[in-house]
Parts: C-alpha cells; sequence; structure tokens
C-alpha cells in the first residue's frame, strides 16, 4: 500500500539581514575591509552593513547612535580616543547591541609586548608623508603608462603588465599603484609585434597575464552588448584561444612569469604580482640592527 506524500512545506520568506554597524572616526576603511574579511566566512546577505566614519563630533556620533537605535544590531568600532570608546561601549550596553571594538585589545597588546605607548591621534593613519607623496607619484606615472602609452619611459616602471584585451591590467595597474608601485600596462593583439620597448626589458619587471577563454569571452562578450557592437571575432570563445596561446608562447620567448587571473579579484592579483617578482609593499621593515 502506497503511503500518502508528505505534504510540501510553504517556502520560508528570507531572513531580515542582521543590521550591522561599523563606527570609526577616520575615513573607515580599515575597518570595513577587517569586518568584510569576517562577513565572508557567513552566508552571503546576512548582514547589512552600514559605515559610520568621521565620529570625531558629539553630534556626529549621536546621529549614529541615532540610527542603531531605529535598527538595533551589532556594532564594530575602531576609533583611537579611550573616552570616545567608553562612550560607544556605554551606549551598545544600553541598546543591549553587541559590541566589538577592532583595535583597542590588538594596540594594547603591542603596548605592553613593546613597553611603548601608544597615541590616540586618528590623523596619524592618513599622513601627508613621504609614503603618500611615494603614492601619489605611482598613481601619476600609472597613468600615464596606460594601456601602451609612455614608452618611452617604461624601463622607469617597477612593474609592467601585458596580455591580450581584457585581462584586467588596468585595473591592476591601478591598485598597484595605490601601494606605491610605478605600473605600467600594454596590450597585445595577435599577429601584431609588441613593442620593441616591451621585450627589451630587463627580467624581473614583465608578468604576463593570461585568462580562461570562455571566462574571457563572457566578458568581452558584455563589453560588446553594452557598446552596442556588432559581433565579431573578439568575443568568440575559439578566437580567444588561440590569442591565449599565442600570448603564452609570447611571454614563454620572452622569459616573464606567466600569470592566470581566471575569477581571480584584482587584491589576490595584485599581491600574486608581487610574490612572482619577489617585491614587498613600499616602506618595508628596516632590517638595521637585527641579525
Amino acid at each position: 500500500m502506497l503511503k500518502p506524500r508528505p505534504k510540501s512545506k510553504a517556502a520560508q520568506p528570507a531572513a531580515k539581514p542582521t543590521a550591522l554597524y561599523v563606527l570609526s572616526d577616520s575615513t573607515g576603511g580599515l575597518a570595513r575591509h577587517m569586518v568584510t574579511m569576517f562577513l565572508t566566512q557567513f552566508p552571503h546577505g546576512a548582514f547589512a552593513m552600514q559605515m559610520k566614519p568621521f565620529l570625531r563630533e558629539p553630534s556626529r556620533l549621536a546621529r549614529a547612535m541615532e540610527a542603531m537605535r531605529r535598527r538595533p544590531g551589532i556594532v564594530f568600532h575602531a576609533v583611537v580616543s579611550v573616552e570616545l570608546k567608553q562612550k560607544i561601549a556605554d551606549e551598545c550596553k544600553r541598546l543591549k547591541s553587541p559590541c566589538c571594538d577592532l583595535t583597542g585589545p590588538s594596540v594594547e597588546f603591542l603596548a605592553r609586548a613593546s613597553g611603548l605607548s601608544p597615541v590616540a591621534d586618528h590623523q596619524r593613519l592618513h599622513k601627508l608623508d613621504h609614503g603618500y607623496n611615494q603614492r601619489i607619484n605611482a598613481m601619476s606615472f600609472t597613468l600615464a603608462h596606460d594601456d601602451g602609452l609612455g614608452l618611452e619611459s617604461l624601463d622607469d616602471a617597477e612593474i609592467v603588465l601585458t596580455g591580450v584585451s581584457r585581462t584586467g591590467k588596468t585595473p591592476t595597474s591601478v591598485f598597484l599603484a595605490m601601494m606605491g608601485f610605478r605600473v605600467a600596462n600594454i596590450s597585445l593583439a595577435m599577429g601584431v609585434e609588441p613593442p620593441a620597448e616591451l621585450t627589451g626589458l630587463p627580467p624581473g619587471k614583465l608578468i604576463g597575464l593570461v585568462i580562461d577563454p570562455s571566462r574571457l569571452a563572457e566578458i568581452r562578450g558584455r563589453r560588446q552588448t553594452a557598446w552596442h557592437m556588432a559581433p565579431t571575432d573578439y568575443s568568440q570563445t575559439d578566437h580567444i584561444g588561440e590569442e591565449i596561446g599565442w600570448s603564452r608562447r609570447l611571454f614563454t620567448k620572452l622569459g616573464c612569469p606567466i600569470l592566470d587571473v581566471t575569477n581571480q579579484a584584482i587584491e589576490e592579483t595584485s599581491a600574486r604580482v608581487l610574490d612572482l617578482l619577489g617585491l614587498q609593499q613600499p616602506a618595508p621593515m628596516s632590517d638595521e640592527g637585527l641579525e
């Protein structure tokens, strides 16, 4: 005898994302990156993050707290003022909102381990110093050497990225420039001789970017659609496969590292570029006095 089929359960509505506030007395960039990293360990859409930067004045902090009262949630904060830390902690306790200090325990650990006293100055995070000027100069250089521009001064680049169209050369170059590196990028076209300035580069500067042909076909197809371009071989997988194969042979001939950027964020691509070239982010720790 057949058993009756159980009744199907009605689809449950998606749970409302948990409010998550990130408070900062500066731009909030560091705190945002930290919390974003934490959130990758949880289901997508589980949290609704709201940034509350530049909380240096009582009025701005009051407005942030008012938003938290309207929709209570979880609070992360990265502020340097001990007084402000306490105000946030007190208000979160009153609202019964879980609260986490992103910087306090780490700063206290460094103080204990080093024997030094921390300085509560939020402006020190974005100082207009040598490092800042280095990043600005790197950005200017990179913009002037985008997509084959500035070949006459290509030797001045610390990093040169090359590859066929739409392999992520420009966004990766800009990201590396923001870290302080002078980057140039040159686009390749199958059947067109690469510039002599590229082929004559000394070892240790050049990286060849490649990507899965089917993935590149998707990227180029979206570009053609957005630009209302007529269909061409530009977005055809078979043709792209030939392009990638040709570029790989060229990179092997040039003796440069080959980096596959398929489904890779520019942050990871940039880190891998530095690793392949044996470079560190600018302003590395001095080894003076170390054994």
